[in-house]
């Protein structure tokens, strides 16, 4: 054939494309693992790949719910268009990553994928979890096994073509200041696409994930003076919670690279064809280097005694509602901590009131904000003061005590004095004596009960069954029970069909499981494990309810989305305290008590049976 009819049949090609993109966008749906045989402990990926003209366009499936036997966390996606003899095919491939929990064998459900009206479902996969070493991967092509992706495999990353580094904001820091990691590209050839395999672990240390792009964006840099197409894929604000040596182990990414043709010829139309556009694709992992940080241990010397574990730059202030009240009229003291560091574990300030004062659980709020130079944002309480007796009264100052790690020295901050001057009110409260707790005090007046006497019991005459409720009740039973057996059938198909009903439904049962799980390690030498637990089931509770991942619910975020499915603030509130609880004591430098573990576990059921109520 010659070039010029070669280059023709290229130009009507060219021409046909738009025509074949008009016609119905169709799709295809299919589901496969990374491996189908792991150990407890070790990770695995789920891949829902959407392909047809139309695939682009379908919005990304909800992770199936596996907390039988595996623990989300996290997701990523890519996206391929090639043509082939002259047709346009578009894969979009959305990765869950899960790690295994509990041994056996058990059977991931369809997943769903709606797109334009229709729900198209994945088919069944079987997973086994050993408590041992992991069987090796099948082997593509192997008996009875399907390859994962006809893409031939690469050997190796491209030596200084491809690689990932791991870059920090410092690697010598104290307990609790906040470093920077950031998880850059280098490529100096066509990738099409990514997916993270294995994500960077993180023991022994509180984690805040800084909001990238879902597309990465590209620029260029000079490293080691080679100019390289970089992009950022993941970027977190790192706190160590203890002193010593910490390794953060590397982070693996699976690359889609495209491999030029190396076909040499002197036809033309063979060198358009040469170009990268056409060339074939090759799976390449690359991985960046595990990172060591010294953790210096925070000095001794001129620790203030109210120093709570809090470190980075802070402002403190404190104002008061009202300066002139009556008595028994409520006023609002406000304390807000603002600044750089680990917001969510600024703890609660400790106040001096006079004992004429009666305070309430204060409302706590927080706004952060995650970028490249750390976390920023502030930490509101709101404490609700009644005073019940009049005179002028007098609010100590409140003190917040941090060290800074720029300046390597503690700093204590104060807030001024508050004279409150309170008049007589309508009603004034009666002195009870001192040593009556408010139990202790009993209403006047009802100490007297009036004896009761029984009213006779009269029985009917010409009593008939038939003319009772009961009778006409054992008439229509059968009925009753036909209708609830369809029902509970109707119930249980929507279980097995719709994950997020059956998620919902299933909320306060896995809770409950996960709070035995808890007072089982209710004791003083478990208290991390116990607290870690209690995180886990009101997280998890919130998560199951709305159809939401685990990993993806950030506390702060936890407020605005009860408000906005109508739960009442009294709620929000225990729940959100119960949370911070369990942050702080999780991380924080301190020791409870059994008691105040105790008291941490009632107060968690509270909050889910409130919001089971409320939700």
């Amino acid at each position: 054939m010659s070039a010029r009819a070669k280059f023709f049949i290229l130009v009507l090609t060219g021409l046909l494309f738009p025509l074949q993109s008009i016609g119905a966008a169709k799709v295809s749906v299919r589901a496969y693992l990374d491996r189908n045989a792991v150990a407890v402990g070790e990770q695995f990926s789920l891949s829902i790949e959407v392909s047809g003209s139309g695939a682009n366009n379908v919005p990304a499936p909800e992770p199936p719910n596996l907390s039988k036997f595996a623990a989300f966390i996290g997701s990523s996606s890519s996206q391929s268009i090639q043509f082939v003899n002259g047709r346009m095919s578009v894969s979009k491939t959305t990765i869950f990553f899960f790690q295994a929990t509990a041994p056996g064998i058990y059977t991931i459900p369809p997943v769903p994928v709606r797109f334009k009206g229709k729900v198209y479902k994945t088919n069944r996969l079987t997973i086994q979890v050993q408590k041992g070493a992991a069987a090796p991967p099948p082997v593509a092509g192997a008996p009875g096994q399907t390859p994962r992706s006809a893409t031939p495999k690469a050997t190796g990353p491209r030596r200084g073509q491809l690689f990932l580094r791991a870059l920090v904001s410092k690697r010598r820091v104290y307990q609790n200041e906040p470093l920077v990691i950031t998880y850059r590209i280098y490529t100096r050839v066509s990738v099409t696409g990514y997916s993270i395999k294995t994500l960077p672990k993180t023991a022994g240390f509180w984690a805040e994930d800084v909001p990238l792009s879902a597309r990465p964006q590209t620029r260029n840099e000079i490293y080691n003076g080679v100019k390289y197409v970089v992009a950022d894929l993941k970027k977190m604000v790192l706190f160590p919670t203890a002193p010593g040596d910490k390794i953060i182990d590397p982070m693996v990414v699976t690359c889609q690279v495209r491999v030029r043709s190396r076909r040499r010829s002197g036809d033309i139309f063979d060198q358009f064809f040469n170009d990268d556009f056409f060339g074939r694709e090759v799976q390449e992992d690359i991985r960046s280097r595990p990172i060591t940080i010294h953790v210096l241990p925070l000095p001794e010397a001129g620790k203030p005694a109210d120093f709570s574990g809090a470190v980075g730059q802070f402002n403190l202030k404190a104002t008061v509602s009202k300066d002139s009240v009556k008595a028994n009229e409520a006023i609002t003291l406000t304390v807000k901590i603002s600044g750089s560091g680990n917001i969510k574990m600024l703890p609660e300030p400790k106040l001096t009131l006079p004992p004429d004062f009666e305070k309430y659980e204060p409302k706590v709020t927080q706004k952060i904000t995650r970028a490249a130079t750390g976390v920023t944002g502030f930490k509101q309480f709101e404490y609700v003061l009644i005073p019940r007796f009049p005179g002028e009264q007098h609010i100590a100052p409140i003190s917040f005590s941090y060290f800074d790690p720029i300046k390597g020295t503690y700093r204590t901050l104060h807030s001024p004095a508050f004279t409150v001057r309170v008049a007589p009110g309508a009603e004034t409260a009666v002195s009870l004596g001192e040593g009556l707790s408010k139990e202790e005090v009993q209403l006047v007046g009802k100490d007297i009960r009036f004896i009761k006497t029984e009213s006779p019991k009269f029985i009917r005459l010409n009593h008939l069954f038939y003319q009772t409720p009961l009778f006409w009740l054992l008439i229509f039973m059968p009925l009753l029970a036909l209708g609830g057996a369809f029902g509970y059938k109707r119930y249980q198909d929507r279980l097995e069909t719709n994950v997020a009903f059956a998620r919902s439904q299933r909320a306060n049962q896995l809770a409950r499981k996960r709070l035995q799980t808890a007072k089982k390690l209710l004791a003083e030498k478990t208290q991390k494990d116990f607290f870690a637990e209690i995180s886990r089931a009101l997280i998890g509770f919130l998560a199951d309810k709305f159809n939401l991942p685990a990993a993806g619910i950030m506390s702060d975020e936890v407020e605005s989305l009860l408000r906005n499915h109508g739960v009442d603030e009294e709620t929000i509130r225990k729940y959100l305290n119960c949370l911070n609880t369990c942050d702080f004591q999780r991380f924080a430098p301190a020791n409870s008590t059994t008691d105040e573990m105790q008291a941490c576990y009632n107060d968690a059921s509270e909050a889910i049976v409130r919001l089971e109520k409320a939700i």
